[in-house]
């Protein structure tokens, strides 16, 4: 979500739009067809969220502390009308917006006569309000319970959550379908030890609860690094804690997925070896619900054709990288992983300048950040590496979070598209790697946006179709949603 706020009567009604067709070599014609709708006045107090496709037309919702609206843009971009939902208290506090087939689903907190409320409301695609239920109400507080919120994979399921005076975590597993609490539970945890092992919340599309701490992941307690897994769920009478060891293992990140068709939590991890800052390889687990020895582990090094290509000198010696990050983890239905590596870093600077308010010295803060190569890799549930690329990039911004660097991973069932702003500038190109299912890669010029008031935001991109995309650009003040079909 960004702080967004669309002003209907600054849309013109007049979409610009854009045809473009390249030849992909090794592949077919493919045609790329860019919609792209006129500015929205942005204000900072705002948040949106882009929903999907329903029918014929593309939701977006925007919401602050006094307002939810829904509005409807057409396939030409242009706005049909805007709605706002009406909650129970003007100050009502949006937790979650879960958009479902036909139908939407927001889950709200309001204060009431010293009590706080989790409700759900469902909204049909026109905005009509179809069923209103109150799912939990709050002891009396003197403060607003901060709720938290995880969805399932197939957006049928729902934890909200809250961390309660350092001391235990409340959860609470709902049916979005239903819009029912299925249960409820109280995890005790010693909050010092908790905020610095915690690795993960995960819901499945039963409801189950997967939550991971992560321990002893240091070089000198390396025989106790362990991962502490407790799982509760529907019919479970208490929450059931494991541990699985990862003795030997020193790993700089672990990106978590439940793989809910092979009903198991993956793991897939970064290997260092003398430090963290410098990782070797990547490893995969992954941990069955229903045997207790289930865990396998499969680990890979770097070719030293990748540290060659993504590294220096002193990277082909290391044998290791630095920067580099786990940015997504895609499950195959044969059981393996697809992984996504990203080198990306920031360096914090003190500018020369005459400002004392600024920090010692006088000068003004600066953060740079880079996003560079990315590397992908296959790998199969054998431990065999099917294949990998390294695919070159190199994205550079200063003072924006890096919201407009990295990429969106597209996919469809014969391949995937890494899509990217070339530069992070006014006047840019959006490219894409495209790659089918064998490894094969091939990149190609997307668009310009030479001319056009565009600064896309990959990041935040929405997949609605299975060569369709929504994805919004932000420049001076203004919002503009993209379409891009291919």
């Amino acid at each position: 979500m960004r702080n967004l706020k669309p002003s209907v009567s600054s849309l013109s009604r007049t979409p610009l739009i854009l045809s473009l067709a390249f030849l992909f070599m090794g592949f077919p014609i493919l045609a790329q067809r860019v919609t792209v709708s006129e500015g929205i006045t942005l204000r900072k107090d705002d948040f949106y969220q882009i929903l999907g496709r329903y029918d014929n037309q593309y939701l977006i919702s925007t919401d602050n502390e006094y307002s939810l609206e829904l509005s409807a843009l057409d396939e030409k971009m242009r706005i049909q009308w805007t709605k706002e939902l009406e909650l129970d208290k003007r100050r009502s506090q949006v937790i979650g917006i879960i958009p479902q087939n036909q139908s939407i689903v927001v889950l709200y907190q309001y204060h009431r006569k010293g009590e706080y409320f989790l409700k759900a409301h469902r909204y049909d695609n026109s905005g009509l309000l179809m069923d209103s239920v109150t799912l939990s109400t709050y002891e009396q507080s003197f403060y607003t319970p901060d709720s938290r919120i995880e969805v399932s994979e197939d957006k049928t399921k729902a934890l909200v959550y809250q961390i309660e005076k350092q001391a235990w975590i409340d959860i609470q597993g709902i049916d979005l379908t239903s819009l029912s609490t299925m249960w409820k539970a109280r995890v005790s945890i010693d909050a010092f030890s908790f905020f610095k092992e915690f690795r993960t919340l995960i819901v499945d599309n039963r409801g189950g609860m997967h939550l991971v701490m992560e321990k002893d992941n240091r070089r000198s307690r390396l025989e106790e690094h362990s991962l502490e897994l407790i799982e509760y769920g529907p019919g479970m009478v208490s929450p059931l804690t494991r541990t699985v060891s990862l003795r030997d293992l020193l790993s700089r990140q672990i990106h978590f997925t439940y793989d809910n068709r092979h009903q198991r939590l993956t793991g897939v991890g970064l290997e260092a070896e003398d430090s963290r800052s410098r990782v070797n390889g990547y490893f995969y687990f992954y941990i069955s619900e229903n045997e207790l020895d289930s865990f396998k582990l499969i680990k890979q090094t770097f070719p030293e054709v990748v540290l060659g290509r993504m590294g220096d000198d002193a990277a082909v010696q290391a044998k290791g990288l630095e920067d580099l990050e786990i940015l997504q983890v895609m499950l195959r239905e044969d059981g393996g992983v697809v992984i996504l590596m990203e080198e990306s870093r920031k360096y914090e600077r003190n500018t020369a300048g005459q400002n004392f308010q600024f920090g010692p010295g006088g000068g003004r803060f600066t953060v740079d950040y880079y996003y560079e190569d990315l590397y992908i890799t296959s790998m199969g549930e054998d431990a065999s590496l099917d294949w990998h690329a390294v695919l070159p990039k190199k994205q550079y911004s200063q003072d924006d979070d890096g919201l407009f660097s990295s990429c969106y991973i597209m996919t469809a069932p014969d391949q995937l598209r890494l899509i990217f702003n070339d530069e992070i500038a006014y006047e840019n190109t959006v490219s894409a790697y495209q790659i089918d299912w064998q490894g094969e890669v091939v990149r190609n010029s997307l668009l310009s946006t030479d001319y056009q008031k565009l600064k896309i935001i990959f990041r935040e991109a929405v997949q609605t179709g299975i060569y369709e995309l929504l994805v919004p650009s932000e420049r001076s003040n203004k919002l503009k949603i993209v379409r891009i079909e291919f």
